[in-house]
């Protein structure tokens, strides 16, 4: 978290001597989004080491599904539990669906638990990087101002891409150049520095009197960080017996929500933008607090 917060520091100073601009934080956005996040889905399963197989593959599987269900059923139904007005309900909707899994949680998980859970977060991070290029930017869409119809194209970018092929990858077992291999790695590795930065870019403008006093936003915080994931995890525990599943699963639904959520607002809602920073920011602070505590609570650790 120390980390984390250490970059997006770095945002703000960015922003502070003209580096990051309104103008150009767009273009980051999308170079973060187009090539640097798709390289880090592939980076992930270009690497040697141990590998679910079977049953044990597939039960990783069904239970990143499960919860996949889970988040986006109660990612539906929290704006209108909070009352939002309908041109914020595409970015609260997605703020309960996609978290901060790939940035926060992997670190945690190899931490705690080593290379094989880092084996099964790979289970959870496929499908909800599928989710996110697909149901992420069409939501998003459905709630700006400026609506359409959805067509399978928009499906065609390389978001999408990087996913088939990470599943293609992985399941053939197949080993990428030793140059390539470092090339995709490389360039996912920029993604966690240039998302935290861009978040902190953003800071500056975020009316923080507004957001700590704003009601519907800190009930949404309380909701998304505490009570949704530990009623979430509860649940689980009657069909997991797993604890590092449930760690896994601790990851895909505690952490923040995910700071790529204001790059999208950033292109296709910018209504939304300002909301969509404001609530990434405050869940990223009581995340210091929240994780630990829901761990505590579900006995994980």
């Amino acid at each position: 978290m120390l980390i984390f917060f250490g970059l997006m520091l770095l945002g703000i100073e960015a922003k502070r001597q003209g580096l990051m601009s309104n103008e150009n934080q767009k273009q980051l956005s999308a170079l973060v989004i187009n090539i640097a996040y798709p390289a880090l889905i592939l980076s992930g399963v270009v690497g040697s080491g141990t590998r679910l197989q079977g049953a044990e593959l597939a039960h990783a599987f069904f239970v990143a599904l499960l919860v996949i269900l889970v988040v986006v059923v109660f990612g539906k139904l929290t704006p209108y539990l909070l009352g939002y007005e309908k041109k914020y309900h595409g970015i609260i909707n997605v703020m309960v669906v996609f978290t901060n899994v790939g940035f926060m949680g992997l670190p945690m998980i190899q931490g705690m638990y080593g290379a094989d859970a880092v084996i099964r977060m790979t289970a959870f991070i496929i499908p909800f990087n599928i989710l996110f290029y697909s149901y992420a930017i069409q939501t998003m869409q459905a709630a700006g101002t400026r609506k359409k119809q959805f067509q399978l194209h928009e499906l065609c970018n390389t978001g999408m891409a990087a996913c088939v092929a990470a599943v293609v990858i992985y399941l053939l077992d197949w080993h990428l150049p030793y140059a390539l291999e470092r090339i995709v790695q490389m360039t996912g590795g920029l993604t966690a520095p240039l998302a935290m930065m861009l978040i902190g870019a953003a800071l500056p403008d975020v009316p923080w009197k507004k957001a700590l006093t704003n009601r519907p936003l800190l009930g949404f915080v309380l909701w998304k960080m505490l009570i949704f994931p530990t009623l979430a995890l509860w649940g689980l525990s009657h069909f997991v017996s797993s604890p590092v599943l449930l760690a896994v699963a601790l990851c895909a639904l505690a952490t923040p929500s995910g700071n790529m959520l204001a790059m999208l607002a950033a292109i296709y809602n910018k209504d939304s933008f300002l909301l969509a920073t404001e609530g990434i920011a405050l869940t990223t602070a009581a995340a210091v607090v929240t994780m630990p505590l829901v761990a505590f609570l579900m006995g994980i650790g």
